[in-house]
């Protein structure tokens, strides 16, 4: 999934997946043919649509409960762990905070196949 991988080392601890602070969106959708860049790569999709939430801080941004909390979105590195920053609202729901985040940190730059001449035939 490169929806959320355009930023390397934004984690404290790589177990952290939820609501990851600093994530950039990465490579947009695409196939990849003939590229000596990634041998064992036949494509590269965003799995989960940017700004979807992956899941809820204990209090929601209504300030009621969320019954779905998981403790990884209170991680050191989700979004919402700090007073200063905004509650996340439950899984798949939309998150304006993180999408804006999401898109300011974005690296879309694709992978370029070589071109045919680079090719040799034997």
């Amino acid at each position: 999934d490169t929806g959320r991988n355009g930023v390397g080392d934004m984690r404290n601890d790589c177990s952290n997946w939820c609501n990851i602070r600093g994530a950039g969106a990465g490579l947009a959708s695409a196939a990849v043919q003939n590229s000596s860049v990634v041998s064992v790569v036949d494509a590269f999709f965003w799995l989960k649509t940017p700004g979807e939430s992956d899941g809820c801080t204990s209090t929601l941004p209504d300030g009621s409960t969320c019954a779905r909390f998981d403790s990884m979105c209170s991680s050191s590195d989700s979004i919402g762990s700090t007073p200063t920053e905004p509650r996340a609202p439950e899984a798949g729901k939309w998150f304006d905070f993180q999408v804006k985040q999401l898109a300011a940190n974005a690296k879309l730059q694709s992978v370029t196949a070589p071109s045919a001449a680079s090719f040799v035939v034997v």
